[in-house]
């Protein structure tokens, strides 16, 4: 997502998909214009009700005091019916 209304189009995105989501045991480093988020996503699908979760690392690199560039590294767990 570029841009400040394409990032809220996409939580709003996350929110329609799974109205209980979450991102769980959240860790942030930053080290000069570099810095990591890990943290699980972990939501209820609206569609069938199969409960999704994920491992997440998103990399950023700062320029001028704003994310510059955003790499972000899921691993996805299978879904499952609560």
């Amino acid at each position: 997502f570029i841009g400040r209304d394409a990032v809220r189009e996409g939580f709003q995105l996350a929110w329609q998909t799974c109205p209980d989501a979450q991102w769980l045991d959240a860790v942030h480093m930053v080290s000069g214009d570099r810095g990591f988020s890990e943290s699980t996503f972990c939501g209820t699908r609206a569609s069938d009700g199969m409960r999704i979760e994920a491992r997440m690392v998103d990399i950023f690199t700062f320029r001028n005091g704003r994310i510059a560039v955003k790499n972000a590294f899921r691993k996805d767990r299978p879904p499952f019916k609560p």
